[in-house]
């Protein structure tokens, strides 16, 4: 299951981004992905822009797994307007995730009483720009319309739905599985405890 937007655009510095729902290597949950890959050209008799000549270039391509508490960022972000980044380190490989709002101007025609006619007018709707960058080497960029941000939005809240059933019926399976008896689970809740105290967490402003 996945939800593609395609943006090239005459400068050929477009990207096309995909947005997945997919399995976990690690475990059975389900794992949500973002995709990316370059604008490789434009034909400007045509205006069409293409993807396809960076397909086996790995520079040109970008492939992040966000967690579940990154996609409710993600949620959170569109519902409140607010910048949401996230930063994935791994070995010496380093990604930039970062999503903004911002005000788009768009074209609207508007019917004029006294001319009988209409007239073009702009004006700002919410919109939504997504970025990764790779390190020090390529950024991917897309704007995100309104009616887009709204289908995305639909897409990572069925994952999370998802992911939480799944979540679930797994602690279910794994209780009943292994059936502790009464002294291994208080060993399980005093381990649980004397890793709570080892943790350490920022503080809160109350």
């Amino acid at each position: 299951m996945s939800i593609q937007l395609y943006k090239p655009n005459s400068k050929n510095t477009g990207s096309a981004f995909t947005f997945s729902i997919g399995e976990n290597k690690s475990n059975p949950l389900p794992a949500f992905y973002i995709s990316a890959i370059a604008q490789h050209s434009w034909d400007d008799q045509k205006k069409i822009g293409s993807f396809a000549g960076n397909g086996k270039n790995p520079e040109k391509k970008v492939n992040v797994k966000l967690s579940e508490f990154e996609c409710g960022e993600f949620i959170s972000a569109v519902k409140n307007r607010h910048e949401y980044t996230a930063f994935h380190a791994y070995e010496d490989n380093s990604t930039t995730i970062k999503f903004s709002p911002w005000d788009k101007d768009v074209k609207v025609s508007k019917y004029d009483p006294s001319t009988k006619g209409f007239q073009e007018t702009k004006q700002k709707v919410p919109a939504f720009g997504l970025s990764i960058s790779k390190g020090k080497g390529s950024t991917f960029k897309i704007g995100i319309d309104p009616g887009e941000v709204e289908v995305l939005l639909k897409f990572v809240e069925e994952f999370l739905s998802t992911f939480v059933k799944e979540k679930i019926k797994l602690q279910k399976n794994y209780i009943k599985n292994s059936n502790p008896t009464k002294s291994n689970t208080s060993k399980i809740e005093d381990a649980e405890e004397e890793e709570e105290e080892d943790e350490e967490f920022e503080d809160v402003p109350f």
